[in-house]
């Protein structure tokens, strides 16, 4: 959500998935754990929500100190944005809320030929990875994606900590952006043989297959 760095009157921000709870970015400079808080409000807020049968929630607004935090809903993401307590949230939404049609408007659509290729991908880099070595993994990725060039690294990248299209790629590019996908999947599963070993490697890239199905 790069538009929100635009946006005066903003100290920081995070977006938290709405499905779990789980943080996904956090970015300024904010001093609270927005992220905690986000998911914390907004949550607690849904359930109120339900149990009144108030309708939709259209913002969570929250003091502490001299701040506030303003939580609204986006698609499938809580977005948590601090604010100075005397600045006026009314123009910081509509700005956010401008945004986020930027946003929607410019969305990338993938065939699913390449959308279950990235979906390979990543759950490979945190199958092989795990919790110790997934930074590892990533720089293999990125190592991988400069080895390839051409025309995929104009469109691919790790975004988060994943890897994700940054643009929509063209139709008849389609077959190459796939072999190009597939190539870093071969990569990252010799390169596990040599490190892992073949019988643990082997383990690993099945436990990925049955996450896909």
């Amino acid at each position: 959500m790069e538009a929100l760095d635009s946006i005066s009157g903003i100290i920081g921000y995070a977006l938290v998935n709405a499905q779990d709870g789980s943080i996904e970015e956090v970015k300024g400079a904010s001093a609270a754990p927005i992220g905690e808080l986000t998911a914390f409000f907004f949550s607690a807020g849904e359930v109120i929500k339900n149990s009144l049968s108030m309708g939709e929630i259209d913002c969570v607004s929250l003091w502490y100190g001299s701040y506030r935090l303003l939580i609204l809903p986006y698609d499938s993401t809580y977005i948590g944005v601090e604010i100075e307590g005397d600045k006026e949230p009314k123009e910081i939404i509509e700005k956010i809320r401008l945004s986020e049609k930027v946003v929607k408007k410019t969305k990338i659509e993938l065939p699913p030929s390449i959308t279950s290729k990235i979906q390979q991908i990543n759950l490979l880099v945190d199958e092989l990875g795990g919790k110790e070595e997934r930074s590892h993994w990533r720089n293999l990725l990125n190592q991988c994606l400069g080895i390839l060039g051409g025309d995929i690294v104009l469109y691919v990248g790790v975004i988060n900590d994943k890897l994700a299209f940054k643009a929509t790629p063209p139709k008849d590019k389609e077959e190459d952006f796939v072999q190009g996908l597939r190539s870093i999947i071969d990569f990252l599963i010799k390169r596990a043989v040599v490190e892992l070993g073949s019988s643990e490697a082997r383990a690993k890239v099945q436990a990925v297959i049955e996450k896909m199905k």
